[in-house]
């Protein structure tokens, strides 16, 4: 088997090993695929951890084997790294927090709070971002090949990142003083008015599983599969490894949906990306960084799978998990507006 068809076979074993989970345990526990509850300890549930390691494992090492074809974004720069450490270290004081006062994990997160702000506002950042970039792509020659792919590409995340900023304030309700309309109050589950609490397990479910990819493994995919004809029409458009760098403490926030395979997949994609970044690094400052990362992942995961059941409320790590996924998404955005490359370079 050649290495790209390993990498298709890998992607393809995690696949089906998603939908199979998904059937067998609907059929023989009556679990729903979106669910949020606490993690379970039973040898049911290590056996699977087990195969969805082995399985995540297999598609980064299939990746790992095939070399790096865009070497233009392949390595963090100093001042990236700087930011990388300091959202490590808000991950890594979440972390004790939740160790030391339980209480005051969840005042952190309430309505309203900071770090709900700082979400919203890294979301409409990220939306702001994605305008200008869209200034830039408009400006191309009319022949550029894929302009208007980028373009229609472009639109949609600046949409996308515009709706999960104010679906994060609650489109402003409590701002602006407006109640909720009867017959949207009567199918949310917070009584608010959004769309992602009409189907907040689904929601949740969607937001970390795609975010895992998106900002960790598809990194991978740009610096490895460049040369695919799949990719190459797309691959302006994709995460760096910078941008992975900057958000991988949201790994660490996975409680309450650590029993649903594609979260926890991303989870095991996202720690052997690190360790990959690590081991493909150039600069030794760059290795040290992706280690570290790799390292708080880990230990901050272990963390919270053994004092999570001292949270509040299980969904207290949710908002932290949001938080970072935001910073993220910031960071894709402004790389794709500072350092996107011109459509006629590719």
């Amino acid at each position: 088997m050649n290495r790209s068809a390993a990498v298709i076979a890998a992607a393809a074993v995690l696949l089906a090993l998603f939908a199979g989970l998904a059937v067998y345990e609907y059929a023989a526990f009556g679990w729903h695929f979106a669910r949020e509850e606490v993690p379970g300890t039973s040898a049911w549930h290590w056996l699977r951890t087990l195969l969805i390691a082995l399985a995540s494992l297999g598609l980064i090492a299939s990746l790992s084997r095939m070399p790096i074809a865009e070497r233009s974004t392949a390595e963090v720069g100093v001042r990236a790294t700087l930011l990388a450490y300091g959202i490590a270290l808000l991950a890594v004081g979440a972390t004790l927090v939740l160790v030391a006062d339980p209480p005051l994990y969840q005042r952190i997160t309430n309505e309203d709070s900071a770090v709900e702000w700082g979400t919203a506002l890294a979301l409409f950042l990220a939306c702001g971002f994605m305008a200008l970039r869209q200034r830039q792509l408009v400006r191309e020659p009319i022949g550029t090949p894929w302009r208007w792919l980028h373009v229609l590409f472009g639109l949609g995340f600046i949409a996308l990142f515009f709706l999960m900023g104010m679906e994060e304030v609650s489109w402003f309700q409590r701002q602006i003083g407006f109640a909720t309309p009867a017959s949207v109050a009567a199918e949310n589950w917070q009584g608010e008015f959004n769309l992602h609490n009409l189907q907040t397990d689904v929601t949740e479910f969607a937001l970390y599983s795609a975010t895992g990819v998106f900002l960790m493994l598809l990194p991978l995919v740009r610096e490895r599969l460049a040369t695919w004809p799949l990719v190459v029409p797309v691959l302006p458009l994709l995460p760096d490894r910078t941008v992975a760098a900057l958000s991988a403490p949201m790994l660490v926030f996975t409680y309450g949906h650590w029993d649903l395979p594609p979260v926890q997949a991303a989870f095991w994609t996202g720690l052997f990306a690190c360790i990959l970044f690590a081991r493909s690094a150039g600069a030794r400052g760059e290795r040290l960084m992706w280690s570290l990362l790799a390292a708080l992942v880990a230990l901050g995961q272990f963390v919270h799978l053994a004092f999570g059941h001292t949270m509040i409320a299980i969904f207290d790590s949710t908002e932290y998990r949001e938080f970072f996924i935001s910073i993220g998404l910031a960071a894709y955005g402004w790389r794709q507006w500072r350092h996107g490359e011109r459509l006629t370079q590719t």
